[in-house]
C-alpha cells in the first residue's frame, strides 16, 4: 500500500474505534443530542419541528436544514448516532484548525478546550456548524442561520462584493424555499420558551453589553479579510450562548497565538471552569 492508502486506513480504523468508544462511554448528560436526534426523526416522519417540544421541556431552536443534516444520523440507534456525532466533532474541529494552522500542537490545544468537553457531554452540534466555514463562501449565510451563536458573523461582508451578493442571494432563496415546507419558522422559534434565563447562558445578566465587543471584532476581521474574526464575533451577537458556542472564538484565538500562549490561556480557562464548579455552577 502507498502512503496515502495507509493514512486512509489508519484514519478509518481510528474513526471506527472512536465511534464505538463514544457509543458505549458512560458520559452523563447528552440532553442536547436527544433534541437533534428527535428533530432528525421528525424530518423523516413529516412531523412539525417547531411549537412542540422534542421531549419534555426541550424545543428545537435551529434552522430546518440542520435537522435535515441530522436525519441520516437519526436512522442509527440512539447511542451509535451519538458516537458518530462525537467522533465528527473531533474530526471536524481538527479540519477547521488546519484551515489556518498546519502544525500538530494547535489541533490538540483546540480538542482539549472546555467547549469540546461541553459539546461531548451534552451532545451538541457546534463543531458541525463551525465546520461550515470549510464550505464555499456562498453557503456561509446558511451556516450562520443554522446556529447564529456559533456563526452569525459570517453574514457580514468579508470578501468581494459580487461574492457577498451571491451568498445573500443563495441564503434568501433557501430561506424562502424553507418557508414552503416549515412555515415561517423564525417566528415559530420566537414563540417557543427560550433558554435565555438559564444558568448555562454565559451572557445571563450581560446582554446586550457584549454586542459592541462582537461588532468591533467583526469589523477588524472585515478590515483584515480574515473570516476567523467573523467566527470569533458570532457568540457576542446573541442573547444566548453556552460554553460550546465559544469553540469558534477559541479556534480563532488559538491559531493566532503562539503555542505557549495558547497553552497558557487553556490552563487558565480550565482553572476558571474549576472555580465555577466549586461554586456549584453547572458546566
Amino acid at each position: 500500500m502507498n502512503e496515502r492508502t495507509v493514512k486512509i486506513v489508519v484514519v478509518s480504523v481510528l474513526g471506527l474505534i472512536l465511534v464505538a468508544a463514544f457509543s458505549v462511554a458512560p458520559i452523563p448528560g447528552r440532553d442536547d443530542w436527544r433534541v437533534f436526534y428527535s428533530a432528525g426523526h421528525r424530518i423523516l416522519s413529516g412531523e412539525p419541528l417547531y411549537g412542540e417540544p422534542m421531549y419534555v421541556g426541550y424545543y428545537y431552536f435551529n434552522a430546518p436544514w440542520l435537522a435535515i443534516l441530522m436525519a441520516p444520523v437519526s436512522l442509527l440507534p440512539y447511542r451509535l448516532g451519538l458516537g458518530v456525532l462525537s467522533t465528527s466533532t473531533l474530526a471536524l474541529t481538527v479540519l477547521v484548525v488546519r484551515r489556518w494552522e498546519s502544525g500538530l500542537i494547535k489541533p490538540v490545544i483546540a480538542l482539549l478546550s472546555p467547549p469540546i468537553f461541553y459539546i461531548l457531554i451534552h451532545g451538541q452540534v457546534d463543531a458541525i456548524v463551525l465546520a461550515g466555514i470549510l464550505l464555499p463562501s456562498t453557503c456561509w449565510g446558511l451556516v450562520a442561520l443554522a446556529k447564529p451563536q456559533v456563526a452569525s458573523g459570517l453574514l457580514l461582508p468579508q470578501g468581494e462584493l459580487p461574492s457577498y451578493l451571491k451568498m445573500i442571494g443563495v441564503t434568501v432563496a433557501v430561506l424562502l424555499f424553507s418557508f414552503l415546507f416549515f412555515g415561517i419558522w423564525p417566528l415559530e422559534i420566537l414563540r417557543q420558551p427560550a433558554p435565555i434565563d438559564e444558568g448555562h447562558n454565559i451572557w445571563l445578566g450581560l446582554w446586550p453589553w457584549q454586542v459592541p465587543v462582537g461588532l468591533g471584532i467583526a469589523f477588524y476581521g472585515m478590515n483584515r479579510k480574515d473570516e476567523r474574526f467573523l467566527i470569533a464575533a458570532s457568540p457576542f451577537f446573541s442573547p444566548y450562548a453556552a460554553i460550546s458556542s465559544l469553540l469558534g472564538p477559541w479556534v480563532a484565538l488559538a491559531t493566532l497565538l503562539k503555542p505557549w500562549q495558547a497553552t497558557a490561556v487553556l490552563i487558565v480557562w480550565w482553572g476558571a471552569v474549576a472555580y465555577r464548579a466549586i461554586g456549584g455552577v453547572q458546566f
